[in-house]
C-alpha cells in the first residue's frame, strides 16, 4: 500500500506541468468534478471531550473513468504523535503534538468498518503510523455515471494545543473532523498526509449536519440551522433584537434524520450546499451579534446569489475566564497576569459592540466589489481557540478580530470555499491572493501606490513631498529587496512547488503568501487597473463552486487582457528570479518644436516584464511601456518641452529591486 500512494504523489510531478481540472482552452467546456453529499449525526460527548458519529456520504463519479478504489483523509489523525506532521515538526526544531500524551492529542478513528453499498470494508492505512489517508478497496468497479453510498460511524477529538483545530475546557473548534473524501480530478487521485506545509483540497456537496449538544451549548457552523436553536437569541448582546437565522432560505430541504437526544442535550441541524467542507464551533461561553447584509443579486453570475446574507459573530462573553485558562501554562504570575490583561482588553475591544461585525460586513463590501455576489446565505465569524485564522465555507475562525485578519480569512471563502483549488498544490493561488486583496483594500499595493505618485507628480516620486506615501513606497521596496536577496541566497524557491516539497516550512510560507502576493501585484500592473479587475470577475464568474487551478486563472486573464500570458505564469510558477532590466544610450534629438528622448531598454535577470520607462520636464512626467517579449528594444518617447532626465519605473509600478539605479541626465545631451 505504501509502494501505491509513492506512486500516486510520483505521478504528480513538483510542479504541474499542465492543468489538472481545466480543460483545453483554459476554459470550463468538458469541466467535470466529481460530487460528495454527506448526512452527519454527531453527538459532542464532552466527559470523552469528543463527538460520537454517524453519517453517510453519497459519492457520485463524473469523471470519465472507472474507479476501483476510494481514497479518504482523516485529518485530524495529524495532530498526535507519530503523524507525518509531527515527524515534519520535529525535523524542523518545533514541538507540538509529536510529545502529548492521553488525552490531549487529536484523533479520528472508525468505531466500524465502513460500509460500501451496504457491504463491510477493511480501511487500509498505507502510511502507517501517520493515520491520515485512508484507502477504500471497491467490490464492484464504480463505472463512470455511477454513484456509491459509505457508511462511517467514528469517534473524533481534538487536541488541546491548538492548530486549525482545538479544545480547551468546554469550547471546541471542529474542524476536518470526518472522513473527507479525496479528489479525484484529471491527474488521478490526490490523498496526500497532512503535514504543515499545504493544506486542503474537497469536492463539492450537500453537507447536511445535524449536531446533538449539551443544552447549554452555543453552536456556529458552516451551513443555515434549518432546524434546532443554536443557542443565538439566548446569548445575544442585544435581545431586543430579532436573530435572524436564514432558516427558511433553502427549498426543498429532506426530511431530517432520526435522532436520539439524551436528556440534558438538544439537536441542531445545519444544511449547507455548495461546499467541500463543514466546520463548526461551540462553547457556553459564547456571545452573539449579527446582523443582515442586503443587496441585489447581481444577474450577470453564472450562480445566483441571495438577496441577503446573515452574518453571524460569536466572540467569548467569558473572556475573563477563557484568557486564564489560555494562559495558565505561563509559571511567571506577573507575565500571566499582563497576558490574561491583553487578552480579555483585546477580546472586548475588538470583537464587542459591533466591531468583528462591521470587519465582516466591509470584508463582504470590499470582496463583492473585487469578483461579484457572495453566493451563500450567511456568514458566521467565530473566536476561536487558537490564534490567527482560518477558513472553511460560509465561516472562518478568528483567534482575534481586526479588518485586515477578517478581509484575509472571509477572502478565502472565495479564494478557496468558491474557487476551490488544491491548497496542498497551489497555496500561491488563495494565500497568495488573499495576502495581496488585503493590501489592496488597504492601498498599500504598487498598483495603488504607483497611480499616487504618478498623480503627485513630484520630481522625485522616490521621496515624495506626501510622507505617508514615502513610507509606503519604502516599505514596498524595502519588501522587493528582501525578495531579491533570498533569490540571490538559493533561499526562494517556486511558488508553484508542492506544499510537502518546500525546505522549509518558513520557506513555505515566506513563498505562498509574501512571493506568490508579489505576483498578483506583478500581474495587475501586466494588465492594468480595469483589466485586472475584469479578470477577477471573468475568473468568478466561470469558475465559481469548480475546481481551478493555473490555467483557469491563466484563461481568464488572457481573454480579458487580449494577449498570451504562459511566460508570465511559467516564470512567477515555476521558477525564482527577479525583475531586473537597465537603461543606457539616452539620445535627445529636437523636430518640429517636440523632442524626442531614445533610451536602450536590455533585461538583466530572469524575470519578463512591460518595464516603464518614464521622462521628465518642467511639467512632470511621461512614461511608456517596453515589451516584455524583448531581451533588447529602443524606447522613444515624445514629449513638449526640453527634457530634464529618464528614469526606469518611476512611480515603483513593479518589483524590480535595481530599477531605482538608472535615472539618466539628459540636460547634458540636448
Amino acid at each position: 500500500m505504501l509502494l501505491l500512494l509513492a506512486l500516486l504523489q510520483v505521478a504528480q510531478p513538483p510542479i504541474p506541468l499542465g492543468p489538472s481540472t481545466t480543460p483545453a482552452g483554459n476554459d470550463t467546456s468538458g469541466y467535470w468534478h466529481q460530487r460528495a453529499d454527506y448526512t452527519i449525526v454527531a453527538t459532542l460527548d464532552e466527559s470523552q471531550q469528543g463527538i460520537r458519529a454517524a453519517g453517510t456520504l453519497h459519492y457520485v463519479n463524473h469523471s470519465p473513468d472507472t474507479l476501483r478504489e476510494l481514497w479518504v483523509h482523516q485529518h485530524l489523525n495529524a495532530f498526535r504523535p507519530a503523524s507525518r506532521w509531527s515527524a515534519t515538526d520535529a525535523r524542523e526544531g518545533r514541538t507540538r503534538f509529536q510529545l502529548l500524551e492521553e488525552p490531549d492529542y487529536a484523533y479520528e478513528r472508525f468505531t466500524a468498518a465502513p460500509r460500501i453499498n451496504g457491504m463491510a470494508v477493511t480501511p487500509e492505512y498505507p502510511l502507517a503510523p501517520d493515520s491520515t489517508v485512508v484507502r477504500l478497496a471497491l467490490r464492484q468497479p464504480l463505472r463512470p455515471g455511477d454513484s456509491l453510498d459509505v457508511q462511517f460511524a467514528w469517534t473524533a477529538r481534538t487536541s488541546t494545543v491548538p492548530r486549525r483545530q482545538g479544545r480547551r475546557g468546554r469550547s471546541f473548534d471542529f474542524s476536518q473532523w470526518f472522513p473527507k473524501v479525496a479528489v479525484y480530478d484529471r491527474t488521478g487521485w490526490r490523498p496526500n498526509a497532512l503535514v504543515p506545509a499545504g493544506e486542503f483540497y474537497g469536492e463539492f456537496g450537500t453537507f447536511d449536519v445535524t449536531l446533538v449538544l449539551p443544552a447549554d451549548q452555543v453552536v456556529g457552523a458552516t451551513g443555515v440551522p434549518v432546524s434546532g436553536d443554536p443557542g443565538w437569541a439566548r446569548v445575544a448582546a442585544d435581545r431586543s433584537a430579532p436573530v435572524r437565522t436564514n432558516a427558511a432560505v433553502y427549498a426543498n430541504v429532506p426530511a431530517a434524520p432520526a435522532v436520539t437526544i439524551p436528556s440534558g442535550y438538544r439537536a441542531v441541524r445545519f444544511l449547507a450546499r455548495d461546499v467541500h467542507h463543514f466546520a463548526w464551533s461551540a462553547s457556553p461561553g459564547f456571545r452573539y451579534e449579527g446582523a443582515t447584509f442586503a443587496r441585489r443579486p447581481s444577474s450577470t453570475l453564472r450562480v445566483r446569489g441571495f438577496d441577503s446574507v446573515a452574518v453571524h459573530i460569536l466572540y467569548r462573553g467569558d473572556a475573563d475566564e477563557d484568557c486564564a485558562a489560555a494562559n495558565v501554562a505561563l509559571a511567571d504570575a506577573s507575565r500571566r497576569a499582563d497576558a490574561v490583561r491583553t487578552c480579555v482588553t483585546t477580546s472586548r475591544t475588538q470583537w464587542e459592540k459591533g466591531g468583528a461585525l462591521g470587519y465582516a460586513q466591509t470584508a463582504l463590501q470590499w470582496l463583492e466589489s473585487v469578483y461579484g455576489d457572495y453566493p451563500y446565505p450567511q456568514l458566521t465569524v467565530v473566536k476561536r481557540v487558537d490564534g490567527g485564522g482560518t477558513e472553511f465555507p460560509m465561516m472562518v475562525e478568528n483567534g482575534s478580530a481586526s479588518l485586515r485578519l477578517t478581509l484575509h480569512e472571509v477572502g478565502h471563502i472565495f479564494t478557496f470555499g468558491i474557487l476551490a483549488n488544491n491548497e496542498w498544490q497551489s497555496g500561491w493561488m488563495d494565500e497568495g491572493f488573499t495576502s495581496y486583496q488585503t493590501a489592496w483594500q488597504a492601498g498599500t499595493v504598487r498598483a495603488v501606490v504607483s497611480a499616487r505618485l504618478a498623480a503627485a507628480n513630484d520630481a522625485n516620486p522616490r521621496m515624495p513631498a506626501d510622507t505617508t506615501l514615502r513610507q509606503l513606497r519604502t516599505q514596498l521596496d524595502k519588501t522587493s529587496a528582501q525578495q531579491a536577496a533570498d533569490v540571490r541566497a538559493g533561499i526562494a524557491q517556486p511558488i508553484g512547488l508542492r506544499g510537502d516539497l518546500f525546505a522549509q516550512f518558513s520557506v513555505y510560507n515566506d513563498m505562498v503568501y509574501q512571493r506568490a502576493q508579489s505576483m498578483y501585484q506583478a500581474l495587475h500592473d501586466v494588465l492594468g487597473d480595469a483589466p485586472f479587475r475584469a479578470m477577477l470577475r471573468d475568473y468568478y464568474a466561470r469558475w465559481q463552486f469548480r475546481h481551478v487551478d493555473r490555467w483557469a486563472l491563466q484563461g481568464s486573464a488572457e481573454r480579458v487582457g487580449g494577449r498570451k500570458l504562459g511566460w508570465f505564469f511559467d516564470q512567477w510558477v515555476g521558477q525564482t528570479g527577479v525583475i531586473d532590466y537597465a537603461l543606457r544610450g539616452p539620445l535627445v534629438q529636437q523636430a518640429d518644436g517636440k523632442w524626442i528622448v531614445t533610451v536602450r531598454l536590455s533585461r538583466e535577470g530572469a524575470y519578463r516584464h512591460p518595464m516603464p520607462v518614464g521622462v521628465r520636464t518642467s511639467r512632470g512626467w511621461t512614461v511608456v511601456r517596453g515589451d516584455a517579449a524583448l531581451d533588447l528594444q529602443t524606447i522613444r518617447i515624445t514629449v513638449s518641452e526640453r527634457p530634464l532626465e529618464a528614469w526606469l519605473d518611476p512611480f515603483g509600478a513593479t518589483d524590480s529591486p535595481t530599477a531605482q539605479a538608472y535615472h539618466l541626465n539628459l540636460t547634458t545631451r540636448q
